[in-house]
């Protein structure tokens, strides 16, 4: 069989803070295209967990970090893989989201990624299948970092990776839960660039996530700095 040739990414450049509304505008999609992943922001990418298990796309996206998204029930085949230079970090989520508290899982997962922005590694955002979990976690970040009401999120991530739907009883609620506290952390703080939306009610989340992941450091630090570097 031959082998598939990955084109070179193509960075697609990041929403403007506080962009609304955001249109739905697919790109060219096929079916096979949820196989793959596809880059959202730029040295972020959103696909399935197999992906790891093919060194050629880790090799030629030159992916350092793998963040999975998974619940208990998947850990026995959402494991870490030898790949070497390859960071793995798995956040076990609970299965019954709607009846959970997912706000500190999502506080985690955009200080993970704002450190790796920050540092100038290319991530791989992932789940089983790159289409509820971690698609709903790359929107969250997108409505922390870039002030993105939760629909308009969801719609960035969709005009990129086309089949991510967050569950609709499921992620979807949790997401709309997380764009209240965002608002309310932007009437707290006042307007600020992105990744530098503080509120003291985050303080707890935080030191949960500190407590989860030591050593990782506020949204507002890392973000803030990447945002520097680029201007």
């Amino acid at each position: 069989m031959e082998a598939i040739q990955y084109q070179p990414i193509q960075w697609p450049e990041p929403p403007i803070v506080g962009t609304n509304p955001i249109y739905l505008c697919p790109p060219i999609w096929s079916h096979e295209d949820r196989y793959n992943g596809q880059p959202i922001i730029p040295n972020v990418i959103l696909g399935p967990y197999h992906l790891v298990r093919k060194p050629e796309f880790i090799q030629e996206t030159q992916i350092s970090y793998v963040i999975c998204i998974r619940d208990p029930s998947e850990r026995l085949f959402l494991r870490e893989m030898p790949l070497p230079g390859v960071e793995f970090c798995f956040l076990d989520v609970p299965a019954d989201v709607n009846k959970s508290n997912i706000i500190p899982y999502f506080n985690q997962v955009n200080q993970l990624l704002s450190q790796a922005i920050e540092q100038g590694r290319t991530t791989l955002l992932c789940c089983s299948d790159g289409i509820d979990k971690s698609a709903s976690f790359m929107s969250a970040f997108l409505m922390s970092a870039y002030e993105l009401t939760a629909p308009n999120a969801i719609t960035f991530v969709q005009n990129r990776r086309y089949c991510a739907t967050p569950s609709p009883q499921g992620y979807r609620i949790k997401l709309l839960e997380y764009e209240l506290l965002c608002s309310a952390q932007k009437s707290a703080g006042g307007t600020m660039s992105p990744g530098e939306t503080k509120c003291s009610r985050r303080r707890e989340d935080d030191e949960m996530v500190e407590d989860l992941v030591p050593g990782v450091r506020p949204i507002a630090t890392a973000v803030g700095a990447a945002n520097k570097r680029a201007r």
